[in-house]
Formats: C-alpha cells, structure tokens, sequence
C-alpha cells in the first residue's frame, strides 16, 4: 500500500513538473522581419558603439569584448536581406529605403561582404592585446560597409 502511494506521488510530482516546464519554456515570438531587424540593428549598433570607441581610444581595449562584438554584427549581417522580404507598408516607420527591394543583389553582396569582414575583425579582435594596427584596419575595413550600405539604402530621417 505504501508502495501505491509512492507512486502515486511520484506520478503527481512528473506531471507537475512537465506542466511546470511547458509554462517556463520560451516563448516564440511571431516572425516579424521588421521588429526584429529594429532589434538587431540595436544590437549591431552598440557593438560598432564599443568597438569604435576602443579603436579611438576612448574605450579600454578588450580583446573578448571585441571579437564577441564584431561576431554580433557577422551574425547579424548574414541576416539583413531576411529582414527586408517586402518594401515597407505606406507609412510605417522605418529608415530602409526603397532602393534596397530595387537593387536587392547589390544589399545582400554589401551585407555578405560586411559579415565577412566583420568576422576577420574577430578574428584580428581575439589575436590583439591593443587596439593595434591589425585591429585597426580589420575594424576601419568593417565600418567602411556600413557606411556604405547606410548611405545607398538608408534614409536619413529628420
């Protein structure tokens, strides 16, 4: 009878369990390109945040930070052409112009090449103790597609 009653609760206690793990798993957000490119380029922006400031000076060098920085915006950029499947609708708030759905193979080689090159800062990232040179030019070579790609398919608002 004891033995029952063991089972019982042991059977109770699963199925609490299992119900407790389905109310803890994630919650899976609705594929929206356009909140979550918002989100990414949040994340892109603070890595180029950190890693301009360490190439200035501004910022202490890290080399962990730095190579986990420049993997962000690899992974990210690898991304963009998925984040921009249709033009905008009439009136949403975005700074994605047109041009990108016009010219979409030039954005995914410009995105393609800023991945590559922000995967080689990594790389250069992980191997310095300094922002040196070697950081330097891998990180310059980076920021040179994103300015490129800002100024052909970003519309400067305000």
């Amino acid at each position: 009878m004891a033995k029952r009653g063991f089972v019982i609760a042991l059977g109770a206690a699963s199925v609490a369990v299992m119900l407790g793990g389905i109310a803890l798993a994630p919650v899976v957000k609705a594929s929206d390109p356009v909140t979550e490119r918002k989100e990414d380029m949040k994340k892109v922006g603070g890595a180029a945040k950190l890693l301009g400031g360490m190439m200035k000076g501004d910022v202490a060098y890290d080399a962990a930070k730095a190579a986990e920085a420049a993997t962000t915006i690899a992974d990210v950029a690898k991304e963009f052409p998925e984040y921009f499947p249709t033009a905008p609708a009439e009136g949403e708030d975005t700074s994605a112009s047109p041009k990108i759905w016009e010219t979409m193979d030039d954005f995914k080689a410009k995105s393609a090449a800023l991945a590559t090159d922000a995967a080689a800062l990594a790389t250069a990232a992980a191997a310095a103790t300094s922002a040196d040179d070697a950081f330097k030019a891998a990180a310059g070579k980076m920021f040179g597609h994103c300015k490129d790609c800002h100024e052909a398919y970003r519309v400067k608002k305000g």
